[in-house]
């Protein structure tokens, strides 16, 4: 109840109540527990009244009125149950039920559906109206869901969700009568549409209609009093959206986003499709003990034990014979602040490793690279949060879809509802979708267009004396318009991608970072914010800990560390061969593969990210966010914290065997003041 709102009197089933004026009906009911039955109706959702089991008897009127859409007033008597209600309820849900093809028997959601139960509640054994429907198409053409047009009711929730909380504006009515059904932008197939598969029309459905492809026969299976739901944050990318993750028998059946929360955050509770679906997937066979490789180059199961102190003694002997130059630990930056602690305090503390760095290092290098050698080993930036009061945004180099998908809604909300200019500069899937302005450069002209841009919102420059950087006609037109907006707007918002700080594009941050002085310079206005989109979840953290080395790797490596999460294929490859081959490679991973399999001497098991609690920095690296673990890491498989501190100890030297609770509390001491 808001204290500052007026108040009214209400009685609701011959109750009294006091509620804001501003609430309807059914808010009010539930308010005051009070059940009231819906299937169109969704928190998280506008009211839209259109499935008519919320119907009430108001002021002893024969004419119901749906409550989900009716808002109080003083004085007003409402009825929620009688005679009259149920039979109207009843003749509702027969009707849903006559429509459509709504044989429960076949459903995958068969036991958690709203539709069930409400018939269920109803006592709906038998239907008094004829069944009425028509076969309607099957769409299967999605990656991640399923659209069934025979089971949905037009509850008309997917619409709401697709355009109030993904604000992407994709699905909507089509056809009218018995021939209306929901569909992708003009009718298109899933597939061919412009849909970002986010997931919310899936997570708000109440029927069977919209189902996942992923772990369909969990859901059959999984009934809600057998489950297991675990607030949690979802490590894909460096949005960490708050999720319920849903699980059974250690079996992650489902993740869903906490939609309507009021968490602070623009997104609106929503996923993408990596934190929704990706997570379901299995990227490769697991490692469940520790493996080494014997003399004839096979791979034989070992103790922890065993495998540690091989590891330990292979690097102490490398150590002495050719100087800690020739020992050197990687890591991945998807790791939790508490793993890259210790993983530092482990290679350089206890075994002085010569060189560390991450997998995503280069681009690291590169933002140093391009700060004119100032103090500063970042450039300051700002939260993404910030898009939801930025006056223009300006996307570089960036493919959130790939990257951090949830941004993709964000700017599309930006751009629909508050009517405010997006440029993209750069190759980003539906760039058409999501912007005002899209100049889509290759990677290698981001330098050249943002030299462009920097002359032309400058103004002090010739464009022409830089005969070299001239770009096409059409680009300059373009470009003039994301300048004139640029320059005009007070608070802009430029996010910085992948390509933009990788290898290719060297020397279009040093242009970008002159974009931002221009702005900051300004008389008027807050200036420009920074948001760099870094290539992993905990980045920030990774880099603010100094592990990602300043120079690249050294040509000769004796010993070597390497830890990861899942990191598979190009990637890893490119890391393994910048260098040569070590005498000695102990890796530490989820999955057993066999291209790192080939390079490597001991492999070690370790929990996937769903499987072992973390704190993790946000890429701005102003906030540090808890991460429960959602899962119980495969038996015989130790934490990441006890395979770092368990050679760590091995090695010797003072220190002593901590626990979860202390490591993390040191581990948030070291970075707090590393911020400072």
């Amino acid at each position: 109840m808001n204290s500052n709102a007026k108040q009214v009197k209400l009685t609701i089933d011959g109750r009294d109540f006091t509620v804001d004026e501003s609430v309807t009906i059914l808010e009010a009911a539930r308010r005051n527990g009070i059940d009231i039955p819906t299937l169109c109706h969704h928190p998280a959702l506008t009211n839209w009244g259109g499935c008519r089991l919320c119907v009430v008897e108001v002021d002893k009127s024969p004419k119901l009125v749906a409550s989900c859409v009716m808002p109080v007033r003083d004085g007003m008597e409402v009825v929620t149950e009688n005679a009259t209600i149920t039979a109207s309820r009843r003749l509702s849900l027969e009707l849903l039920f006559a429509e459509r093809n709504h044989n429960c028997m076949f459903c995958p959601d068969s036991g958690d559906c709203e539709l069930q139960k409400m018939a269920y509640a109803l006592q709906m054994d038998h239907l008094t109206v004829s069944q009425s429907f028509k076969a309607f198409p099957t769409d299967v053409t999605g990656e991640y869901m399923t659209f069934d047009h025979n089971r949905c009711i037009l509850c008309g929730r997917c619409v709401r969700a697709c355009q109030e909380i993904a604000g992407t504006q994709v699905l909507g009515f089509h056809n009218r009568g018995p021939r209306t059904l929901i569909g992708f932008d003009l009718l298109e197939s899933r597939k061919d549409s412009s849909c970002i598969n986010c997931g919310a029309c899936l997570q708000v459905c109440p029927t069977g209609a919209i189902n996942s492809r992923y772990r369909a026969h969990y859901a059959v299976k999984g009934q809600p009093a057998e489950r297991r739901t675990t607030t949690s944050l979802c490590a894909q990318c460096g949005m960490l959206c708050p999720v319920t993750a849903v699980s059974r028998d250690n079996q992650l059946i489902r993740m869903e986003g906490m939609l309507g929360s009021a968490n602070g955050r623009p997104d609106r509770g929503q996923l993408c499709y990596k934190g929704r679906f990706e997570v379901l997937k299995t990227h490769g066979q697991r490692l469940t003990a520790p493996m080494v490789k014997d003399a004839q180059g096979q791979w034989r199961t070992q103790s922890w034990e065993r495998a540690l102190e091989l590891i330990t003694a292979e690097f102490e002997k490398i150590g002495k014979r050719d100087g800690a130059s020739a020992l050197f630990g990687i890591t991945s930056a998807k790791l939790s602040n508490e793993a890259l602690v210790l993983f530092k305090q482990l290679m350089v503390d206890r075994w002085g490793t010569g060189w560390i760095d991450t997998l995503d290092g280069d681009h690291f290098r590169n933002i140093r690279s391009s700060l004119d050698n100032g103090p500063r080993a970042m450039p300051e930036e700002v939260s993404w949060k910030k898009i939801a009061g930025a006056d223009m945004i300006l996307m570089v180099g960036a493919d959130p879809q790939a990257s951090h998908p949830v941004l993709i809604s964000l700017l599309r909300q930006a751009l629909l509802e508050r009517k405010l200019p997006v440029a993209v500069i750069g190759q980003a899937r539906d760039a058409h979708l999501l912007s005002s302005f899209s100049l889509p450069v290759a990677e290698e002209e981001l330098r050249a267009v943002l030299f462009t841009l920097c002359v032309m919102v400058d103004g002090t420059r010739s464009v022409a004396s830089q005969g070299k950087y001239l770009l096409k006609a059409e680009q300059q037109t373009v470009l003039n318009h994301i300048a004139q907006t640029y320059g005009a707007a007070a608070s802009p918002l430029i996010l910085a991608g992948e390509k933009l700080t990788g290898r290719k594009a060297a020397g279009g941050l040093a242009e970008l970072f002159k974009l931002l002085r221009i702005k900051s310079a300004a008389p008027a206005g807050a200036g420009a914010g920074l948001v760099l989109l870094k290539p992993s979840v905990n980045s920030a953290a990774a880099w603010r800990l100094g592990l990602a080395s300043p120079q690249g790797p050294n040509e000769f490596a004796g010993a070597g560390l390497l830890v990861l999460e899942d990191e598979q294929g190009e990637n890893l490859d490119t890391c393994l061969k910048s260098r040569t081959a070590p005498d000695f490679l102990a890796v530490v991973t989820p999955y057993y593969d066999p291209g790192l399999a080939s390079a490597a001497h001991v492999l070690l098991p370790r929990p996937l990210w769903l499987e072992e609690d973390g704190s993790y920095t946000s890429p701005d690296g102003a906030e540090t966010l808890f991460k429960p673990g959602v899962l119980d890491p495969p038996a015989g498989v130790l934490r990441t914290w006890e395979i770092l501190q368990g050679l760590a100890l091995r090695k010797g030297g003072a220190g002593q065997a901590r626990n979860w609770e202390s490591l993390r509390a040191d581990a948030g001491k070291i970075l707090e003041a590393l911020q400072r």
